[in-house]
């Protein structure tokens, strides 16, 4: 009786296995297929490197205007905001 269940169960495992290795080789198929040179992931990369350099533009333009109202606003009150 326990070669039969041994049996079973390495019958179950093989075929478990064999699942295994399809949805492995199904994935690499898909991922292939969807984007076949990296592509797709590449062009995200430039985009959000470019998103991030325009944020730093806006950041630094920020800061410009800041420092240059503070300045005004000094000048105005003649408190000093930064303290």
């Amino acid at each position: 009786m326990s070669d039969k269940l041994d049996g079973e169960l390495f019958r179950r495992l093989a075929a478990l296995e064999r699942r295994v290795n399809k949805l492995e080789y199904s994935m690499h198929e898909f991922d292939t297929v969807i984007d076949p040179q990296g592509w797709i992931g590449e062009a995200f990369e430039k985009q959000e490197e470019y998103l991030d350099g325009k944020f730093a533009e806006i950041d630094r333009r920020f800061d410009s205007i800041d420092a240059k109202l503070n300045a005004i606003l000094e000048r105005l009150t003649g408190v000093n905001n930064s303290e």
